[in-house]
């Protein structure tokens, strides 16, 4: 590291005038040979000269700094990018804090940094400080995240997919794909501080799930299936299904059970695996034969349990891969309707896998 204060003293000392003239070309070659003498390179020097004196730097100091890369395109770029995006920084980043978006959103990043990086790289702030965010329920029941906000702002399809794939975790809890977006992107959503849902939607608690996101955990397997009155029907007549869809009408064609029994064995299983649920409604006779008809009574259940034990008032489920952005918009009450004309879809639920994943949208 130069020492500047020494070396400044020292070019002082040997000055005419007894101090350094910046338009005197002879104290100009002076500080040469002294940084010659101490062995030192001009780009060391420089580099001491910004890290003492950066509280006090001109615009004359950037461009002769500037002039250095005159050459390298890509460098003058990112520069031209950060002067043009620097007076719209402040305002971005207030209204990230507005919508509950911070620095502590997610553990692994700094969501603000992140999202202003992508907008600014992409030439993309000014669109977004300049369009008038919509609210959430201008985007109706169903659509694509991204063309209704590619031709409402003039963001490209570039930042918004990218936008729209942030995701992390905070505090242990994940941040989906879309939530953060969201915040950011209509005006009367913001992440949710506490309480239920993912989101804040101007006070109703709005869960987004993407593509491949569970209604409850990872792996849940029911322990000590084998002990309910299902798991003692599947042991008495030798069942080893473990996929509901299976394992019930497998079950219906065995001689000397009743249809009754069977129901029953099935309404106090769900009754326990998914408590918040209403088994008694989505579970009939009529259904025990039917596959199709099983699975989406395990799906309005699952859904039915989930929005009471987290107090859910709205639901967004969106496609976050092949169909990217295309989203389904919808309340707890709503979604039995959507379940029986196929537009929702969960995974096929088993014993070692009570809350599966989502498939469609």
């Amino acid at each position: 590291m130069v020492n500047i204060d020494n070396l400044v003293n020292e070019w002082a000392y040997r000055c005419e005038k007894g101090y350094p003239d910046m338009d005197s070309p002879s104290d100009l070659r002076l500080l040469k040979v002294i940084l010659k003498e101490q062995g030192i390179t001009i780009p060391q020097f420089q580099e001491s000269l910004v890290e003492a004196k950066k509280d006090d730097i001109s615009t004359k100091d950037i461009i002769n700094i500037l002039d250095q890369i005159k050459d390298d395109q890509a460098a003058l770029k990112k520069m031209q990018r950060f002067i043009l995006n620097r007076s719209g920084e402040k305002s971005f980043f207030e209204f990230s804090t507005n919508s509950n978006v911070t620095d502590n959103t997610v553990d692994t990043s700094n969501a603000p940094q992140v999202i202003f990086d992508i907008l600014s790289n992409n030439d993309d702030l000014k669109s977004f400080t300049d369009f008038k965010k919509p609210g959430f329920s201008e985007i109706g029941s169903e659509g694509n995240f991204v063309d209704f906000f590619e031709k409402k702002s003039g963001i490209s399809k570039e930042s918004l997919t990218k936008i729209f794939n942030f995701s992390g975790k905070e505090s242990g809890r994940g941040v989906g794909k879309g939530e953060v977006a969201m915040a950011l992107l209509f005006n009367d959503v913001k992440m949710a501080s506490a309480g239920a849902g993912d989101l804040n939607w101007a006070g109703k608690s709005l869960e987004v799930k993407g593509s491949n996101a569970r209604l409850g955990g990872r792996d849940r397997k029911f322990e000590g299936f084998e002990r309910t009155l299902l798991g003692q029907l599947a042991k008495k007549y030798d069942k080893s299904d473990q996929y509901f869809i299976t394992l019930i009408p497998n079950l219906v064609d065995e001689d000397g059970l009743e249809r009754k029994e069977l129901l029953d064995a099935v309404i106090d299983f769900e009754s326990k695996a998914h408590p918040k649920g209403d088994a008694s409604k989505y579970f009939t006779e009529k259904i025990l034969d039917n596959p199709i008809e099983i699975r989406k009574a395990f799906t309005k259940n699952l859904i039915k349990n989930y929005s009471n034990n987290h107090n859910i008032d709205h639901f967004l489920w969106w496609n976050s891969q092949k169909k990217f952005g295309n989203y389904i918009s919808f309340t707890p009450e709503q979604a039995d309707n959507l379940v029986d004309s196929g537009i929702l879809r969960t995974n096929n639920a088993a014993v070692y896998q009570l809350d599966p994943s989502i498939s469609k949208p």
